[in-house]
């Protein structure tokens, strides 16, 4: 208690004061006093789960409330507009294609602030899928010919009939194997959390004609 630069233990939370007192003989003390804070620990930041939307720019957050200490949003990557950066659940605007990622930061006075972050993927609507016209064969096989997704990716499904596709994510792929009569396939174009856009072609195989037999070569008399 002596020592000007004494450690001192057991502090409470809250405010801890001491005073530190120089004496001389008779002359009145030196006295002074100085604060020790302690503060609570942070509550630990948690920005919520990562959110995949499809194509809207508006979001809210879902982080937790802080029981010690005050939070604040902010944008690390992407876009933004962070209706009340403060609210553990403020709602985002102007949100861009993409992922967009903000921080939540939990700090409290000279302790270490926490932080976690969130992502918010935008997709936009897949490209609209068209399966090509529909087909009429005397053939077991085919090449499909659907539409190059310039947004999201295609793929192809047999929905009736028969039919071996050889490549379901080609636009353009063969399939063989096809049945007598109506064999139905779809093409559908998805991307992310969107809906995904679909169309249908029908291939219809037709059986063989029956050999034609004109009958037997004939020899007349007559006009008839």
């Amino acid at each position: 208690s002596s020592s000007p630069t004494s450690s001192v233990t057991g502090l409470s939370m809250g405010t801890n004061s001491f005073q530190w007192t120089i004496t001389n003989g008779t002359c009145p003390p030196s006295i002074d006093t100085v604060n020790i804070i302690l503060l609570p620990p942070t509550t630990i930041a948690c920005a919520g789960p990562d959110q995949s939307l499809c194509n809207v720019t508006v979001s809210t957050f879902a982080g937790n409330t802080p029981i010690v200490g005050s939070g604040v949003w902010t944008l690390i990557a992407g876009t933004g507009t962070i209706t009340t950066p403060t609210s553990e659940t403020s709602s985002v605007s102007n949100l861009s294609v993409g992922t967009n990622t903000f921080v939540w930061t939990i700090t409290n006075g000279s302790c270490p602030p926490t932080t976690d972050t969130v992502n918010i993927i935008v997709y936009p609507l897949p490209t609209t899928a068209l399966a090509g016209p529909d087909q009429s064969l005397c053939a077991d096989s085919t090449i499909l010919n659907a539409n190059i997704p310039t947004i999201g990716t295609g793929l192809w499904t047999l929905v009736s009939g028969t039919g071996t596709i050889a490549n379901p994510n080609s636009p353009t792929t063969n399939v063989t194997g096809l049945s007598l009569g109506a064999n139905t396939f779809q093409w559908a174009i998805t991307n992310g959390t969107c809906p995904p856009s679909l169309d249908t072609v029908l291939v219809f195989v037709n059986a063989p004609a029956t050999p034609a037999f004109a009958g037997s070569d004939q020899t007349v008399c007559e006009d008839s």
